[in-house]
């Protein structure tokens, strides 16, 4: 009888000890959620971005985890506010090191962005970002970027106002941050070397409240054309007092004017500006419609694919971070809503990207 007491006890302990050390191990269960982090900008002056891609990020796990998840394991969305700023590093810092996320998507906006990513990169976080500014996926391998750089934007930019609008001459008001800077970087020499003559060329504060003093000096020079990325908070004051100001020259912005803020300020009217060519179709749109009864945009259909190739890759490669960054380097997708094809060249930049102008008519954007 001793004997078995002792054997059913030794067996006891065995069975204790197990799970006491599985529940301790460092190596998480198969059945954990996988955590993907969200960096959009919920609330400020771009907010209608960050409502929009929320419903396409959400739209996509929706389907994911329906579908029995990754390998069996659900994935959960971590969102924070980027505010398009410099909240950019408390955002990336909350979601490497309190969230312990797996992956991160986004920022939109490059300011958020060049704060956030050198936290991202040194943690060996995959990224998938939208803001454009050139450098940004420069900071590490493990950045890549699923939307057109201003490299391209800028020169596309250019061409356009000297080859077919057939300007001269052009005054350049931008905002100085990581994205303004980048775009009128690559504008201002290729304007140059199309033929083109610069008579302004001045940054504004991302702040800015009045740009009278600005828009005193652009009337002066009279050019051609106005060239004016801004983000919508400086660029709706831009608008406005140039109109105040009997400015009658035609005003091409950058792809930051793509919001519900500029469209329905009332001082948009006619201007025009340049974006990537990226899908929206009406199938999608009305799936978004049918789920959250609210409308969606570009940055919807970007959100809801940066997911989607986070869920491909995991299944393919698992969560282990290197592993991914590997996985995005060589990536080929095809099942995309924004891109036909998504590739990602040696510097994590999109190895194809195209641009449009479009205007904005009656509070709404069309192709010019």
């Amino acid at each position: 009888m001793k004997k078995i007491i002792v054997g059913v006890i030794a067996v006891i302990l065995i069975v204790v000890g197990v799970s006491y050390f599985g529940k301790n191990s460092n190596q998480p269960s198969v059945k954990e959620p996988i955590k993907i982090g969200v960096s959009l900008p919920l609330t400020g002056e771009i907010a209608s971005w960050g409502e929009a891609g929320r419903y396409g990020a959400e739209l996509a796990i929706k389907e994911i985890n329906e579908n029995g998840g990754v390998n069996g394991r659900m994935i959960n969305l971590v969102f924070e506010d980027d505010k398009c700023s410099k909240d950019g590093a408390s955002v990336f810092n909350k979601l490497v090191n309190v969230d312990k996320v797996d992956a991160i998507i986004g920022p939109a906006c490059s300011a958020a962005a060049a704060s956030g990513l050198p936290i991202a990169q040194n943690a060996g976080i995959p990224t998938i970002i939208w803001a454009s500014a050139p450098a940004l996926p420069k900071i590490g391998d493990y950045i890549f970027r699923a939307y057109p750089s201003d490299s391209f934007q800028g020169k596309f930019a250019a061409e356009f106002a000297i080859n077919t609008l057939k300007k001269s001459s052009v005054a350049v008001l931008y905002v100085k941050n990581d994205w303004g800077q980048g775009i009128r970087d690559v504008f201002v020499p290729q304007f140059k070397a199309f033929g083109g003559k610069v008579v302004y060329d001045e940054g504004v504060s991302q702040d800015s409240k009045d740009l009278r003093s600005f828009v005193t000096k652009i009337k002066a020079v009279n050019p051609d054309i106005i060239y004016f990325p801004a983000h919508p908070a400086v660029g709706i004051i831009g608008l406005r007092q140039m109109k105040e100001f009997g400015i009658s020259a035609p005003m091409l912005g950058g792809d930051a004017f793509e919001s519900d803020e500029v469209f329905k300020s009332g001082f948009a009217e006619d201007v025009m500006y340049t974006v990537g060519v990226i899908r929206n179709p009406d199938e999608f749109k009305m799936r978004i419609k049918n789920e959250f009864g609210k409308d969606s945009n570009v940055i919807s259909s970007l959100t809801y694919d940066a997911v989607k190739i986070l869920a491909s890759v995991f299944i393919k490669a698992g969560t282990q971070h290197s592993a991914v960054r590997d996985a995005l380097a060589v990536l080929s997708y095809k099942n995309g809503i924004s891109l036909p094809v998504i590739e990602f060249d040696e510097n994590g930049d999109l190895k194809s990207a195209e641009f449009e102008v479009k205007v904005i008519k009656g509070e709404k954007a069309i192709k010019r």
